[in-house]
């Protein structure tokens, strides 16, 4: 399901200021996303497996 911005403004903006490669990489997953804190574990896991 993709992540539902209109619910959660500052979910948006997180994800808006994430590396665009991050947020391809989180939109490809299909990954369920539904919070702030959902959304950074997500991108430091994608971030930290790129090291």
């Amino acid at each position: 399901m993709p992540i539902n911005f209109s619910q959660n403004p500052q979910l948006k903006q997180e994800f808006d200021a994430l590396p665009a490669y991050i947020q391809e990489s989180i939109k490809q997953s299909g990954v369920d996303i539904c919070t702030v804190e959902e959304l950074r574990c997500c991108a430091e896991n994608m971030m930290s497996a790129e090291q």
